[in-house]
C-alpha cells in the first residue's frame, strides 16, 4: 500500500502509481521493495519501512528504470511520478525515458510482439497461504461446501442463491434493457465501430451540436 493509503489520507490514483512502481521494482530485482524475498515480516512493519525506509538499488537498475522507480516510489503523492499532471498522468509516465523503446500506439493496436507469452496451463500465482501474514481476516476455515460454492461462484455458470436472488428481486432490471426480439443495445454491442471523429481544417477538437 502506498503511504497516503496507510496513513489514511485523502488520494485518487497516487497509490496506482505507487503500486506500478513497486511492480516494475519487482520484476527487476525479483523481489518487493520493502521486503526482501522469502522474508517472514508483520503486515506492521512493510507498512513502517512504506513510510520511512527508502529502497535500495542493485546493478540491475539502468539509471532510467532507477530513475522511474525513485519517482513512482516517492513518499510524497505531490511529487509522484503520473501524480503531478492531474488527469495526464499516464502521458507523464508513458513520455519517461524509461519507455523510450515503445511505440504506444503500435502496442496499444496490438501490434507488438509481446516479449514473454505465459504458459496457460501454469500456476504463476503464489501459495494462497502467503496471503495469510498479510490479511487482517484470522480463523476462516473452508470446507468442502465452501469449496463447491465458489467453484459455482467463478464463473456464474451455475445458479446459486446469490444470482437467484438478484434474478427474482429484479434490482438490476433497470439496467437491462434491450431492444426489439432481445437484441443488444448499441452500448452493449463489441462489434459496433466507434463513429469517425468530424476533422476541420483547425487544429482543435470540434465538439459535437447538442440537440
Amino acid at each position: 500500500m502506498a503511504p497516503e493509503v496507510i496513513e489514511n489520507e485523502r488520494y485518487t490514483f497516487s497509490p496506482d502509481w505507487f503500486s506500478l512502481g513497486c511492480l516494475l521494482y519487482e520484476m527487476l530485482e525479483g523481489q518487493a521493495p520493502f521486503r526482501a524475498r522469502k522474508e517472514k515480516v508483520k503486515r506492521e512493519e512493510v507498512e513502517r519501512r512504506v513510510r520511512e525506509e527508502r529502497e535500495r538499488y542493485s546493478p540491475r537498475f539502468s539509471e532510467e528504470a532507477k530513475d522511474i522507480c525513485q519517482r513512482l516510489l516517492s513518499k510524497n503523492p505531490s511529487t509522484r511520478l503520473g501524480c503531478c499532471s492531474a488527469r495526464r498522468g499516464a502521458v507523464e509516465v508513458k513520455r519517461h525515458p524509461f519507455f523510450k523503446s515503445i511505440n504506444w500506439k503500435r502496442l496499444e493496436a496490438g501490434m507488438l510482439e509481446p516479449p514473454f507469452v505465459p504458459d496457460p496451463h501454469a500456476v504463476y500465482a503464489k501459495d494462497v497461504l502467503d496471503i495469510e501474514q498479510f490479511s487482517t481476516v484470522k480463523g476462516v476455515n473452508l470446507d468442502a461446501s465452501d469449496d463447491s460454492f465458489y467453484s459455482k461462484f467463478n464463473m456464474g455458470s451455475v445458479s446459486i442463491p446469490w444470482q437467484m436472488e438478484m434474478i427474482e428481486t429484479e434490482c438490476f432490471k433497470e439496467l437491462n434493457v434491450f431492444g426489439p426480439e432481445s437484441a443488444r443495445p448499441p452500448d452493449l454491442c463489441w462489434e459496433q465501430l466507434p463513429a469517425e471523429e468530424r476533422r476541420g481544417c483547425f487544429p482543435f477538437r470540434r465538439k459535437p451540436r447538442r440537440s
